[in-house]
């Protein structure tokens, strides 16, 4: 019996031994730490991980440690309340928090979980902990991302890559942080970027307004050696400050860390940071890796977008300006067909002997109301670019001196207007009434912008624009010599939302009850009807320069015809073919015709025309047609006629112009504009009967 009880007892007390060992031995063999603490916070047990991985201290030291003396000082408020949760409660608690490493600054994130046990009545917390670093790391990266999408569309390309170094410095403790974009010969950084703590520091140190200057990539030792080798560098030394233009609080560099962003076979940016407490690792390196490519891929789609919506919205102004002219053209044919009709009649009643005075005023107020809607119809016409042209190669100094006078007149005493002529000006070949229409609008365009007194500065100029240039949106999409024409003012200006509808018909941001019409569409239609591009800079309270690039012409100054004084009539014996498809018209320019002394053959189709020339027995010397008829077109009928009567002179008339008139097969063709006067028409065929 005594010694079956003494079997027992040396097996508990076997036992009990085994259990010591057995519990020390779990616990030196977690893969992650383990701890024990009292109430008080003070270490009684741990395991040789978290004694030298965690805490770095010897085993003497750790019996004086406290357990919470190791978290981050961010998160130790969060350890704190964690353990007294389990002191008091009881209850098995996990938390997460960063745990500084053999006391800092270093740190992992680790996943802690801690339960109570009772010894004598006294409780003690059991901590367990994993790193989570890799983890929380992932989270960091995807929720950085996300966030960096997120701002892509509002933010730029530097915003962006501010961001970026923002959230590096975080991650890898660094407080020193910028990148430069390395240009596409390798021969220096088309675009450095601080990040949001070195900039504050550089604008407190070299004052926000003055310009930084930036040393090429082949004058810095270092980067032209990182952009040969195409390889990662970190140099944990003290290292002192070799850049002039980092913040003078920031002497020497605590360690640097560079990455060079490589795409294709060269590379794109460097990445720095610098000044970490400790050093840099792997693992920062494999941050900022991950964190450049993540930026990279971002700022690649935006400029991909913008790119895109940049296309789409060209595609689309040209559109919409394509149909308004269109629309524009055919509203003007049938405006001016109405207008052509009175101004016919009240050309004639005018002139009718005897009539009352007050009835003559009230003709002349028709007239001039007539002459109004037919400078608004050109307007309409010059936008749709359909307008009939006589271009001669002209020096735009002498053209625009002798219109100074009547545009100083026009834009009032309270503005000044001011001229400046580019010396030795090249020459341009442009219609001279569209550079008077499309400089009159800029100006009333500019008056209307003044409120009170104001200036207007008209300058010519002389630019040669590369290829390259072109293709970074610069307004002239041909590369070649330009002479340009700037008009500048110091009203309101216009808003930069309103700046890509500005050359719409009709679009207006004036104040009710000021002029708003065509003045800007017709500038662009006049524009591109004479290879000519036109910008516009504006800005809100400051002013706007609207300039319009002229291609540069080679040779000699042509005599501007338009400026003599015809000869006078003498006497008219022509026979001239009159086709008109509206019977007013018609009527109107046969009888003015024949009062002054022409023979007229009228037909209102072209079928009809043709059987009157076939069956004429004399010499018909004009065609007078319109160039919209139905069947067969005006410029088809003069082709048939040509046949017929070889010598045959054509002048066209028409409510817009068509391409077919301006081309080879008419390279002297005749033009007069509806609505025209019967003196302006009797001009016309006077000049070309005397081959003028």
């Amino acid at each position: 019996m005594s010694n079956n009880n003494t079997g027992t007892l040396t097996t508990e007390a076997t036992i009990g031994g085994y259990k010591d060992i057995f519990g020390k031995s779990i616990a030196a063999n977690m893969p992650g730490s383990f701890s024990i603490n009292d109430a008080s916070g003070r270490l009684v047990l741990w395991n040789e991980y978290h004694r030298d991985e965690i805490v770095g201290k010897s085993d003497h030291e750790m019996l004086f440690t406290n357990a919470l003396e190791v978290f981050h000082p961010e998160d130790k408020a969060n350890a704190f309340k964690s353990m007294q949760v389990i002191l008091n409660s009881g209850a098995e608690v996990t938390t997460e928090g960063r745990v500084l490493l053999c006391g800092g600054p270093k740190f992992q994130w680790r996943m802690i979980t801690g339960r109570r046990i009772m010894v004598d009545d006294n409780p003690f917390v059991i901590a367990i902990g994993m790193n989570i670093t890799e983890r929380k790391r992932s989270e960091e990266m995807t929720a950085f991302r996300l966030r960096l999408d997120f701002m892509a569309d509002s933010h730029s390309v530097e915003e962006l890559l501010r961001e970026t170094l923002d959230e590096a410095e975080r991650l890898t403790d660094s407080t020193l942080g910028f990148c430069n974009f390395i240009s596409d010969d390798l021969n220096g950084l088309s675009l450095h970027v601080f990040s949001t703590k070195m900039q504050m520091g550089s604008q407190c140190t070299l004052g926000q307004k003055e310009r930084v200057h930036y040393l090429p990539v082949n004058e810095e030792v270092m980067y032209a050696d990182i952009v040969r080798s195409q390889s990662a560098v970190i140099n944990n030394c003290d290292i002192p400050k070799i850049r002039t233009d980092m913040p003078t609080t920031n002497a020497e560099m605590r360690r640097r860390m560079f990455f060079p962003l490589k795409k294709g076979p060269n590379v794109t940016a460097i990445f720095c940071l610098g000044d970490k407490p400790y050093d840099y690792d792997k693992d920062d390196l494999r941050i900022l890796n991950d964190l450049a490519d993540f930026a990279w891929d971002v700022i690649t789609r935006k400029r991909a977008k913008q790119s895109e919506q940049k296309i789409q919205a060209v595609l689309l102004q040209a559109q919409k300006m394509k149909l308004a002219g269109q629309l524009a053209g055919g509203m003007a044919h049938d405006f001016n067909t109405m207008l052509q009709v009175i101004l016919g009649n009240v050309t004639m009643a005018i002139a009718t002997q005897g009539i009352p005075k007050p009835l003559h005023n009230n003709l002349k107020d028709i007239f001039k109301a007539v002459e109004h809607s037919a400078d608004l119809s050109r307007q309409l016409i010059a936008f749709s670019q359909q307008h009939s042209i006589m271009p001669i190669v002209l020096d735009l100094n002498k053209l625009i001196e002798r219109m100074i006078p009547a545009l100083k007149r026009r834009v009032g005493e309270n503005i000044a207007l001011e001229w400046i002529s580019a010396p030795h000006l090249s020459l341009i070949k442009v219609d001279p009434a569209q550079i008077e229409l499309m400089l009159g609008n800029l100006c009333l365009n500019a008056c209307d912008a003044i409120t009170g007194i104001g200036t207007i500065v008209i300058q010519t100029g002389r630019v040669h624009v590369e290829k390259e240039a072109c293709l970074a949106a610069h307004p002239c999409k041909k590369p070649g010599d330009y002479v340009t024409l700037v008009v500048t003012d110091n009203g309101c200006g216009i808003e930069k939302k309103d700046i890509p509808y500005i050359f719409e018909p009709f679009f207006t941001t004036k104040d009710s009850g000021k002029r708003a019409g065509m003045g800007l569409s017709s500038i662009y239609g006049i524009a591109k009807q004479n290879n000519a591009f036109i910008d516009c800079l504006s800005e809100r309270g400051k002013g706007s320069a609207f300039t319009i690039y002229f291609p540069r012409q080679k040779g000699y100054e042509e005599i501007d015809e338009q400026l003599e004084q015809p000869p006078p009539v003498i006497c008219c014996k022509e026979t001239i073919l009159l086709v008109e498809s509206e019977p007013d018209i018609l009527n109107i320019c046969k009888l003015s015709l024949e009062n002054n002394g022409y023979k007229v053959l009228d037909a209102t189709t072209s079928a009809e025309a043709i059987n009157i020339a076939f069956a004429y027995k004399g010499q018909i010397h004009l065609l007078l047609t319109d160039v919209v008829l139905p069947e067969i077109n005006g410029c088809d009928l003069s082709k048939k006629l040509l046949s017929i009567y070889p010598q045959l002179k054509t002048l066209f008339m028409s409510g817009y112009m068509t391409a077919g008139i301006t081309g080879d097969e008419f390279p002297e063709a005749h033009i007069i504009e509806k609505p025209f006067s019967v003196n302006k028409l009797l001009l016309a065929l006077l000049n070309i009967f005397e081959g003028q």
